[in-house]
């Protein structure tokens, strides 16, 4: 098994945008070419997304305010709430097209560090951790496709309701309350600028979820590859004889692979630092926003904005879950110090493996910009604060 297997549903984020995928020096994997309508494409579905957030401000200062507080606050809820999607997959877009170098570096000195052959079955578990994170990244992405093709699929139907219910005023309301320039358009019929306006944004929908989810697997890969790595370390030291001769050589070995770990470590949280802040600032609001409109608005903006509360609620959990499975794979490091038989070694062993453990007592946390840990309390305490800011706007109206 390869290290270019672990990226596979990574890259299939890359396809979907037409990104050129991921390259690294021995990988093994052909060099990918991009033809120019590939180019073409993934330019015009980047900046279709990156125009979806200024439509959506821009029909936000546009709109007229209703006279009603509830009905203001419920349209401002509607608009955002899809405002955070947007500019969750603008910043995934950022990072992975700004930080590519980092990343294609990163994966290159993983290349180096993934166990020969003839290691796979004494220390690392190399089939489990590419099971456990392929099943992963599997129903996370089964649900992002499920969710795209429902929030697409609510306008066509609401329309064809309208259609074939003979309804004498037929609305034309596409996904979100999006402004564009056709709409200035007077003599412009309602048929076509509802089909451009939602053939814009399914496309700019679908760069978005793709976006997300190429970050969020190469997250996910990222973090795969150090539990395989702390994993085998954690082995190499509860299978390591300090009695043994060339103990001392075989701790040195193991203490310069540790210090690698931990600069990669350090590489991923400068990588996804930016992402880490957006996700989570933006997360925090927008749950709160998508309740406030499904309670609100009325009952299809219910079903509407149902899945993009999922949404949000399913990428912080993946992005949390990792995060915390990332700090576990890290603690194991220091039980197996521990229990190792450092009482048979000489003195420079002991003094190499009490290095070893202060350096490992501390446990090691991803964190968005430094302050906030990336970790299951995190998540809890996203959702702890959407719902006390959701209730507090509820009391206020």
């Amino acid at each position: 098994m390869q290290l270019h297997e672990f990226m596979h549903y990574p890259s299939i984020g890359c396809r979907l945008v037409m990104m050129r995928r991921y390259e690294w020096n021995g990988s093994g994997m052909p060099r990918a070419h991009q033809s120019w309508l590939q180019r073409l494409w993934f330019q015009f579905g980047a900046l279709n997304l990156i125009y979806q957030n200024v439509g959506l401000l821009i029909y936000l200062c546009l709109a007229e305010p209703p006279d009603e507080l509830g009905a203001y606050i419920a349209q401002i809820s509607e608009t955002c709430s899809v405002l955070g999607l947007t500019l969750v997959g603008a910043s995934n877009m950022w990072m992975m097209l700004h930080r590519r170098s980092d990343i294609e570096s990163m994966l290159a000195e993983l290349q180096q560090l993934y166990p020969a052959q003839g290691n796979h079955s004494r220390i690392y578990r190399i089939a489990h951790y590419y099971e456990k994170s392929t099943r992963l990244m599997r129903y996370t992405a089964i649900f992002f496709i499920f969710a795209y093709g429902y929030y697409n699929a609510l306008p066509v139907a609401g329309l064809l309701y309208e259609l074939l219910s003979e309804s004498q005023q037929v609305t034309y309301k596409y996904q979100s309350d999006t402004w564009y320039p056709w709409l200035l358009v007077s003599d412009l019929h309602a048929s076509a600028s509802f089909m451009t306006s939602y053939l814009c944004q399914a496309l700019s929908s679908l760069v978005g979820v793709a976006f997300i989810m190429a970050s969020q697997f190469l997250l996910c890969f990222f973090i795969t590859q150090m539990q395989l790595h702390f994993d085998g370390l954690a082995n190499g030291l509860r299978l390591l004889d300090a009695a043994r001769p060339g103990a001392n050589e075989e701790l040195k070995a193991l203490l310069s692979y540790h210090s690698r770990l931990l600069r990669l470590a350090n590489r991923i949280n400068h990588i996804f630092n930016f992402t880490f802040l957006i996700n989570f600032t933006t997360s925090t609001i927008a749950i709160c926003m998508m309740g406030f409109a499904m309670v609100m608005i009325d009952v299809a903006a219910a079903f509407k904005y149902s899945v993009g509360l999922l949404a949000f609620l399913v990428f912080t959990l993946f992005i949390c879950y990792n995060g915390t499975a990332f700090t576990s794979a890290s603690d194991k490091l220091l039980p197996a110090a521990f229990y190792n038989n450092w009482y048979e070694g000489d003195l420079l062993y002991r003094k190499m493996l009490l290095f070893f453990m202060m350096r490992s007592s501390e446990s090691r946390v991803l964190r968005a910009y430094k302050f906030t840990p990336v970790s299951m309390a995190t998540y809890m305490a996203i959702l702890k604060f959407s719902y006390q800011l959701f209730t507090f706007v509820r009391a206020m109206i």
